[in-house]
């Protein structure tokens, strides 16, 4: 797991994948129920770094329909998963499920002393408060949580949960928030973490064409049902899908989404 761990980190998506495949049939046969959650939790983070958002989705649709797992002790990671899945989904509804989600998971591990726990549900809060447009209260629950991990040095916590983090913590940093600290986090984001200017139209806007794919992809669609929604072939939906990759300046469907999100293109 930690091998995996560190190879995603460092953009071997396959090799980190053939790695979790070596973990697979050992969780099975343990059957420890935390390391399951550990698995599912690595698991659904390999899926976001494939473009597997769909895959993602229909894994926490499955948790939210099976029985109450709250009171479980290992849950509560599979809880944090379901929340980022929630949010990189996006809409009003997802949002509003993951804002509660986590509100509940705070109360309890606040209670319980779960520090690494309740940084990472805060980090999740502030990314849900920004998407719904309460930027005091994203600024807030992130300065929160930085405070509450500085002392215990965490990095990858928060360069894990991607790109929309890091433009959180770009905006912290503007205001001179904790800068020593954003700075070191903000390094292990990279290049990435380039902030788009409030207010700025993309120097290359997208097409109606581009937008509508963009609106499938973020919907979570493969290219061939993308094709067979908009009735082209799954050729020009790839050309589509290029021309959205260079304007935003992304690597993969989930930086394209969260860029465009960034960037107000997507409701």
């Amino acid at each position: 797991m930690i091998a995996a761990r560190i190879k995603l980190t460092q953009g071997e998506v396959e090799t980190a994948a053939e790695h979790l495949e070596r973990v697979r049939p050992l969780v099975e046969q343990a059957q420890f129920p935390e390391w399951t959650s550990q698995y599912e939790r690595f698991r659904l983070d390999l899926w976001l770094a494939q473009d597997g958002l769909r895959a993602a989705v229909n894994w926490s649709d499955e948790m939210l329909r099976g029985p109450a797992f709250e009171g479980r002790p290992e849950s509560v990671v599979a809880q944090l998963a379901i929340a980022r899945v929630l949010i990189v989904k996006g809409d009003a509804s997802s949002l509003a499920k993951a804002q509660a989600l986590i509100e509940r998971l705070l109360q309890t591990t606040e209670e319980e002393g779960q520090m690494r726990v309740t940084i990472e549900a805060l980090a999740l809060k502030a990314l849900v408060d920004w998407r719904r447009g309460e930027r005091v209260s994203a600024l807030i629950s992130l300065e929160h949580a930085l405070r509450l991990a500085e002392p215990e040095g965490y990095v990858r916590l928060f360069a894990d949960l991607g790109l929309p983090l890091g433009r959180l913590l770009q905006e912290l940093r503007s205001r001179k928030v904790m800068p020593d600290y954003t700075d070191r986090l903000l390094a292990a984001f990279g290049h990435e973490a380039v902030m788009a200017p409030a207010g700025a139209a993309l120097p290359e806007p997208l097409t109606e064409c581009e937008m509508e794919v963009l609106r499938l992809l973020a919907a979570g669609l493969t290219n061939r049902e993308i094709a067979e929604r908009l009735v082209i072939s799954p050729e020009t939906v790839k050309k589509h899908t290029a021309n959205i990759y260079g304007k935003l300046a992304a690597g993969n469907r989930s930086q394209a989404v969260a860029r465009a999100r960034e960037w107000d293109l997507l409701d």
